[in-house]
């Protein structure tokens, strides 16, 4: 007692130093619903089940979701995680390594991303976006005849893709690769690796696809203009010489047709590397969409009956033409004078006969090609049949018919092919005739290749469709 006195008279009424706390544990992180899930599907992997789903939209949304919630890099890793699972499909891994892709770029993480996009530029939904982000990845590191090739493999697919043209000039000027300017003489220059003549001179540049590059230029022995196309310079190669035939085994296909819808080849030369066509001088079906909107009716199913009777025309010879799309379709004049009718050309992805000439049923190719959003399912899938052409002219009689095509960005990339997907807009479907050509249109589009009609069958459809807009008068 005596001590606590003293304390008391030393300090005054001073109570003893407070304890001090224990600092606060931190919290458990408790896993999300997201994380639970994912944790599961990676454990039934593991066992061998479930392998369909890892690219499923389930599975994509709730990445998303955890993604959202500000754990982007966790989203990564588990990104990651079910990618390194063994044995699973190809197939169902491409929506999930795409969707990694486009992450890492949104982080800046673009190196990261390499390998990912190496592998999806063999999935024909993802090549057009993977090559060009492998061309940017190429451009930002100087490495100039890399970031050349992937952005060529854009134009190949949509020669429209935005900013990749001017690119493609920058580049080619940087690799001593620049076209001539216009009125030069093709001789005079090395054009895209190849000489080419003193015949022709170029004027100036068409296009581009999958196999070269498409120039207006002045025949000066017959004094009139044509189509020169030059084999791109990445295919000329000894290496390449597989690349090399099929572009001349293309010209010799076309030239062989002869049919009025067919664009007409005038000359080749193997040593130049070099195909002359008659110049479409109306320019092409997607050039008029885009200056002067849809088709009427009438019209439309005009140039649908002669893209059926130029597809034909090649089935019956083996031939699948693979890449129907508008700006593969062109006009020798102006496409609304009286008697102009569509051509058919570029077949530089065709599906070429056998040696019989026959047409198989269905044939496997190593890979899918064409573009995306006219590509029927089974070609998607790389299997080619005659009637994946006549699925392609039902995509390309719809944006006659309504300016567009009938996806959206998300079932174009990974959506399932429904024939629903050709219902014509309301306002159309008033108009005389219209709901014949409706069901014609969900014929020849359904996803079901074994319920579609033969090609001769879909044009026989589309004669009597318009005899009857004809009666009907329809304008």
């Amino acid at each position: 007692m005596a001590q606590k006195s003293w304390w008391r008279r030393m300090f005054g009424r001073q109570t003893e130093p407070p304890a001090i706390a224990a600092p606060a544990p931190e919290p458990q992180h408790l896993a999300s619903e997201e994380e639970v899930f994912l944790a599961k599907l990676v454990q039934d992997l593991a066992d061998g089940k479930r392998r369909d789903e890892v690219g499923s939209p389930d599975v994509l949304n709730r990445l998303d979701a955890l993604w959202k919630s500000g754990h982007e890099r966790l989203a990564i890793e588990w990104m990651e995680k079910l990618l390194s699972v063994p044995e699973v499909p190809g197939a169902a891994l491409a929506p999930l390594r795409g969707k990694l892709v486009e992450r890492l770029d949104q982080r800046g993480e673009l190196d990261a991303a390499i390998p990912h996009l190496e592998q999806l530029v063999s999935e024909e939904a993802y090549a057009l976006r993977a090559h060009y982000l492998l061309a940017e990845h190429a451009r930002r590191r100087e490495d100039h005849e890399r970031a050349l090739r992937h952005y060529e493999a854009v134009l190949g697919r949509d020669v429209d893709y935005p900013n990749v043209r001017v690119r493609v000039e920058r580049l080619r000027q940087l690799t001593g690769r620049s076209a001539p300017v216009a009125g030069e003489t093709i001789a005079a220059g090395d054009v895209a690796g190849v000489q080419a003549g003193a015949r022709y001179r170029l004027m100036r540049e068409l296009g581009r696809g999958a196999t070269g590059v498409v120039y207006l230029a002045r025949d000066a022995e017959l004094d009139r203009d044509v189509a020169v196309k030059l084999l791109h310079p990445h295919l000329a190669g000894t290496e390449r010489a597989d690349a090399l035939s099929r572009f001349f085994h293309e010209a010799r296909v076309m030239a062989s047709l002869r049919h009025p819808n067919v664009v007409a080849v005038l000359d080749m030369d193997e040593a130049s590397r070099r195909i002359v066509m008659e110049l479409a001088a109306g320019g092409t079906l997607r050039d008029v969409l885009r200056e002067r909107g849809p088709r009427t009716l009438r019209r439309a199913i005009e140039r649908h009956g002669q893209i059926l009777s130029a597809l034909a025309s090649a089935h019956r010879r083996g031939i699948v033409h693979c890449d129907l799309k508008p700006g593969n379709l062109m006009f020798r004049r102006d496409a609304d004078l009286p008697g102009v009718e569509v051509m058919l050309g570029d077949f530089g992805v065709a599906h070429l006969p056998d040696a019989s000439g026959a047409v198989a049923a269905t044939t496997r190719r190593a890979e899918a090609v064409g573009t995306l959003a006219y590509m029927a399912p089974e070609q998607r899938r790389g299997e080619v049949t005659p009637g994946s052409d006549v699925y392609a002219s039902a995509v390309v009689l719809y944006e006659m018919c309504t300016g567009h095509t009938p996806w959206s960005r998300e079932v174009l990339m990974v959506g399932t092919r429904k024939a629903d997907d050709f219902l014509l807009p309301i306002a159309l479907r008033r108009e005389a005739v219209a709901d014949d050509i409706q069901q014609h249109l969900l014929r020849i589009g359904d996803p079901d290749p074994s319920k579609r009609p033969t090609t001769a069958q879909a044009l026989a459809e589309s004669q009597r469709l318009r005899e009857r807009l004809i009666a009907a008068g329809a304008a």
